[in-house]
């Protein structure tokens, strides 16, 4: 744990770099994706969903391993509270995946802001970190693309792209893109829906499967 106390004290240097912004934003929104997996696992008996739940209790556990890591390494949650659209869970129907594929979308970008941070910053295990879990998210993103074209929606091939995006450039691009779409931080939006507090360790709310791999290497 030693190498993560070090890379927590280079967040607290980075500040000038954008570090600090985006491992705080990073911790955020890995939260809001184990309250919003954990919503959508615990209301998915009886929908389309359910044929995915072996995915999708991984995948929340994926997205827990990467809240602590992120933790360790100095960064801190802007909020607990999220405001989700009804519309982003789609009763469990299609349109969960396809709001699944555009929060993992998004977040590939945040990652590879957080590389570029931690490689300004110079430290080596940091940009590992982001790298490692960004992969993981890439992974998300063919799965639910996968998930979309099994329930009938026409999104062409899971693996698409040749690189990842890089398309929201900035801490405050990846906000407006997620806000966008109705979610709140701690903030409710027009979008009808309601408030869903992080839940914490989906092992333990039993909602979650055990995964490899479970910190950076």
């Amino acid at each position: 744990m030693s190498i993560i106390n070090e890379t927590a004290k280079a967040a607290e240097v980075g500040d000038k770099n954008g570090l600090r912004d985006v491992l705080d934003f990073l911790v955020t929104e890995e939260q809001l994706g184990v309250t919003l997996l954990t919503a959508a696992i615990e209301r998915a008996a009886g929908t389309p969903s359910e044929t995915f739940l072996p995915v999708l209790r991984n995948g929340v556990t994926q997205e827990f391993h990467h809240v602590e890591a992120l933790k360790a390494a100095g960064g801190i949650a802007l909020t607990t509270s999220y405001w989700f659209p009804d519309a982003a869970f789609d009763d469990g129907n299609v349109g969960l995946f396809s709001t699944l594929e555009v929060i993992e979308t998004v977040e590939i970008s945040l990652y590879l802001i957080g590389v570029s941070a931690y490689a300004r910053a110079g430290e080596e295990f940091g940009a590992r970190l982001c790298a490692e879990a960004m992969g993981t998210e890439a992974v998300h993103r063919a799965l639910v693309r996968f998930a979309q074209g099994e329930l009938g929606k026409d999104v062409g091939v899971p693996n698409d792209v040749g690189f990842e995006n890089f398309d929201w450039p900035t801490v405050a691009k990846v906000r407006d893109a997620l806000e966008g779409i109705g979610i709140g931080y701690g903030t409710q939006t027009s979008a009808p829906g309601r408030f869903y507090e992080y839940p914490g360790d989906p092992i333990a709310r039993g909602v979650g499967s055990p995964v490899s791999h479970t910190l950076p290497a």
